[in-house]
């Protein structure tokens, strides 16, 4: 299956097929072997190219790969083509990007009317005594910002609404 994969605003062309134990997957071109050594849940362990990965899917559009957190986007390469043939039936619909661990809110980088870019840093929280960026899933107008500096959220708060 072909994917258009966008990854903090960089855009990948990405092919899986399934092969004996695993997956050879295309990425732009070059070839990754891939095995699914673990699951349980949202955490993943692969082994790209022989060496080992931690996976959390944070939610639909923000993942945690070996402790780094992503803006993710993936989307089936033939609906990509139906969509940017109608560019305004996309924009029209909000993203309700929410918390994937409790946390503290530590600081707002986005306001409220702000047009961002996917991949641009919106606020940080602080979960598991780390700080990590909540990023923008894609380009956008922020509409709103639900949530305040120094406040508690839990997981699956809304953190923000992007248009």
């Amino acid at each position: 299956m072909a994917f258009v994969v966008n990854v903090d605003g960089r855009e990948f062309k990405v092919d899986v097929k399934r092969v004996d134990q695993g997956f050879l997957v295309l990425l732009d071109g070059k070839k990754k072997n891939v095995v699914v050594t673990h699951e349980e849940g949202n955490r993943l362990t692969l082994i790209i190219d022989d060496k080992p990965h931690s996976i959390f899917l944070e939610s639909d559009t923000q993942v945690l790969v070996d402790g780094e957190s992503y803006a993710v986007d993936v989307a089936d390469e033939q609906i990509r083509r139906l969509l940017k043939a109608s560019p305004d039936i996309v924009r029209k619909k909000e993203l309700a990007m929410k918390a994937v661990m409790p946390g503290l809110v530590v600081d707002l980088i986005a306001k409220e009317g702000n047009m961002v870019k996917a991949g641009e840093a919106l606020m940080v929280i602080e979960a598991m005594k780390m700080q990590n960026d909540v990023k923008a899933a894609r380009d956008g107008l922020v509409k709103k910002i639900h949530v305040k500096s120094g406040q508690t959220v839990n997981t699956g708060d809304v953190l923000v609404t992007i248009e």
